[in-house]
């Protein structure tokens, strides 16, 4: 019936009293021969008259320009996404607005990573492990959907990964070896809501292919990946996902907003061809997991966790850290360990390659010097 009746029977059943376009109604009712209510007439309008009084608060206007802002040639901005850290912590690279910024730090500004496609957006960008000077990011089209492409700072040169069907992927990492033949990992989604779930939708989950990487005198604008192939695993392509390959590229590390868990790429497999999964880490209410490993007699566990929940960034030592248990920051029933390291909140959480320094985004956004910030960790 809404939020107030719309019609109502008068004391003698003997109209309906309804309220249509702004007036209210007298609808008069009768009995047909079968004793049934039907029309009894024309409906006539009740006049009324209303008294309402609303006491107004002073309307609330902003200081800001939104037409300057949005008109303007050049914007200022406020929201960086999806940072990630080279060996030893001394650049990050990350994305906003778009666009792929590195920046060393000590130095007073980022740098643009070269592309092929000035005017498209760019996501999801990593550093290339052992070539610091390269930097894996995708790239997006309405029509094409993703296209990775390689940035080599140095040269200012941009490459175009092609061998890779038409998807949304993102999350991509190469292996960490000396050689220029590299693995490639990366995660197809099935579909979202810009994008929509009708094209491409088809084997969502983690791929991995073969890559040779561009020797730096090569001027040549394409690097094909091959032999691409679909892993069964328990990732979420809808989640926040890293990759990272460890033991010599013979397993991956994947963390999401509430798991963390290794892939042995080169162990047995079940019936439908899933490799064996290993969790290490788990969040009770964690949005993001970001964790160091160690090989203990055999076996990769958590060497440091550090989490975000509630807005916040938390540390755990490892030894705190068990596979079968949820990590959290509840009052009276924290994780044991646990330390809170942010001040007015975090997000895109990620350690340095080495494990030593740990990185995040501010959650107040000023500049690019409070932006961002690190903990060294001996």
């Amino acid at each position: 019936m809404g939020t107030y009746p719309s019609f109502a029977f008068t004391p003698e059943d003997d109209a309906v009293i309804i309220w249509a376009a702004g007036k209210i109604y007298r609808v008069p009712v009768s009995k047909n021969a079968q004793g049934e209510r039907v029309a009894g007439g024309r409906p006539q309008s009740i006049p009324f008259k209303a008294h309402i009084e609303k006491q107004l608060a002073e309307t609330l206007k902003g200081g800001a320009d939104i037409l300057g802002l949005e008109t303007r040639e050049e914007q200022r901005i406020a929201a960086f996404k999806e940072l990630r850290v080279d060996e030893d912590g001394q650049k990050v690279v990350f994305q906003a607005a778009g666009v792929t910024y590195v920046h060393t730090l000590g130095q007073d500004h980022p740098v643009t990573a070269p592309v092929l496609e000035p005017n498209a957006s760019y996501y999801s960008p990593s550093f290339i492990w052992g070539r610091d000077s390269l930097v894996l990011h995708a790239r997006w089209s309405d029509a094409t959907y993703t296209t990775f492409e390689i940035a080599d700072l140095e040269f200012g040169i941009a490459y175009r990964l092609e061998g890779i069907p038409i998807g949304r992927y993102f999350a991509a990492t190469f292996d960490e070896t000396a050689e220029r033949r590299r693995q490639i990992a990366f995660v197809k989604s099935d579909g979202d809501d810009f994008s929509g779930k009708v094209l491409a939708t088809a084997g969502a989950g983690l791929y991995i292919g073969e890559v040779i990487l561009p020797s730096p005198k090569t001027r040549y604008p394409i690097v094909r990946v091959r032999k691409i192939n679909f892993i069964p695993s328990d990732i979420n392509p809808d989640d926040h996902v890293q990759l990272r390959f460890i033991d010599n590229s013979k397993k991956l590390l994947v963390q999401q907003s509430s798991s963390v868990f290794v892939i042995d790429l080169q162990g047995s497999t079940d019936k439908g061809g899933k490799p064996k999964h290993s969790t290490i880490a788990l969040g009770e209410m964690s949005t993001e997991l970001a964790a160091t490993t160690k090989n203990h007699w055999g076996k990769f566990v958590v060497d440091n966790l550090a989490f975000v929940e509630g807005f916040h960034v938390y540390f755990v030592p490892g030894r705190f850290v068990k596979g079968n248990e949820k990590v959290w920051s509840r009052p009276a029933d924290a994780t044991k360990g646990l330390v809170r390291l942010s001040l007015d909140g975090g997000h895109d959480v990620t350690w340095s390659r080495d494990g030593k320094k740990l990185f995040w985004f501010l959650g107040v956004p000023n500049s690019l010097g409070k932006q961002m910030e690190s903990l060294l960790f001996a």
